[in-house]
């Protein structure tokens, strides 16, 4: 008996002991279960080719998965839908994006002390606004509530589901 393992770059075959190493030149397609000669290169590009196919199918189809979960989702008014065996967590809504570079000059013309500015500011190699932190300084001063809310936008973030088996 034989167990395929692949890393990046090298197909093995051990041999159940793990003493006998040989090199392969046949894939296994998974899912698929076509044989592909690693030494052809019409082999190798026609399987290429034919899995990237079937990745653009599958993307298709699982957006039309999580559509239909969305869907049954609003329709039940739950996030959390069980099923025997399970449950699926639909995901949806908007996301604030904050102008991190902006909020952070205007905060600093309004007066907020430097040390504050990174708590709510957080210096990575691009700007990120800490959500949490930016309400707090808006409710406590107009000002930096003006500042934070004409320099954040509103997104829509696509849909997604988690299911748990239990």
């Amino acid at each position: 008996m034989y167990d395929l393992f692949v890393s990046a770059n090298d197909f093995f075959c051990f041999s159940s002991g793990l003493t006998d190493i040989t090199e392969s030149t046949e894939l296994v397609v998974p899912g698929v279960g076509s044989v592909v000669d690693l030494t052809s290169v019409e082999s190798c590009a026609t399987a290429l080719n034919d899995i990237r196919d079937y990745e653009r199918q599958y993307r298709y189809i699982k957006q039309e998965l999580t559509e239909a979960l969305v869907k049954a989702s609003e329709v039940e008014g739950t996030k959390t839908l069980h099923f025997p065996g399970g449950k699926a967590t639909v995901k949806t809504g908007e996301e604030w994006v904050y102008d991190a570079e902006e909020i952070e000059v205007g905060l600093r013309e309004a007066g907020m002390p430097e040390h504050r500015i990174r708590e709510i500011v957080k210096e990575t190699v691009s700007y990120k606004v800490d959500a949490v932190q930016a309400k707090q300084a808006q409710a406590a001063n107009g000002e930096y509530d003006r500042v934070i809310g004409d320099n954040k936008k509103l997104e829509r973030k696509q849909p997604s589901v988690s299911i748990s088996r239990t």
